[in-house]
């Protein structure tokens, strides 16, 4: 059997995940028991049979992840969805092109209606690393893209309404938020099922 070596880069992105991992467990927002299961597969070997390709379902009716001290202000449920790139549109409110801002609370309102992904996507794209194409971590200038799911929006632990995006930093994938009394700009598009 040969080994492959791993690189700096991978032991990086295995290292974070393994802290959010520990963060999870920690917080309560994932069972222990779960995390246990899936090492003990991990050394049988068993990971091997489940299905990793692009045929993955969501369960976008499920709670999303809610970060420690934060609750959910509203949750937009969406049935069970198959990831696919090319059925996802990146949304850009005219507001948010050449160069022009909007608030959040005026895009919230410009959504509505539009078939906005939740929370549960960015979840899972987390997990699944493998399914988020390329192009989404920077346009066509160079500049990292922000990528929001509107169908989720929290309340963090000061009160404020957010929403969680996913993002390409420092050779991995992160979630972060963004405040709704905040600007959007034209680096951060909102993702639709087309």
């Amino acid at each position: 059997m040969t080994t492959k070596v791993v690189t700096d880069e991978e032991l990086g992105i295995l290292a974070r995940r393994q802290n959010d991992l520990f963060r999870r467990v920690r917080e309560g927002t994932l069972p222990v028991e779960r995390v246990l299961g899936g090492l003990q597969s991990l050394i049988e070997g068993a990971f091997d049979a489940i299905p990793v390709g692009p045929n993955r379902l969501i369960d976008c009716d499920t709670a999303p992840y809610i970060p420690n001290g934060w609750s959910v202000e509203s949750h937009a449920k969406g049935g069970k969805i198959e990831f696919d790139p090319s059925k996802i549109t990146l949304y850009f409110s005219a507001r948010q092109k050449n160069g022009k801002t909007i608030v959040g609370h005026d895009l919230r309102k410009e959504l509505e209606g539009k078939p906005v992904l939740n929370a549960c996507v960015l979840d899972h794209l987390l997990a699944n690393t493998h399914l988020i194409p390329d192009s989404w971590k920077k346009n066509e200038k160079g500049e990292t893209l922000y990528h929001l799911f509107w169908n989720t929006v929290y309340r963090d632990s000061n009160g404020n309404l957010c929403v969680r995006y996913l993002y390409w930093g420092c050779g991995g994938w992160f979630w972060d938020c963004r405040w709704l009394g905040g600007r959007f700009d034209g680096r951060r598009p909102a993702v639709l099922a087309s």
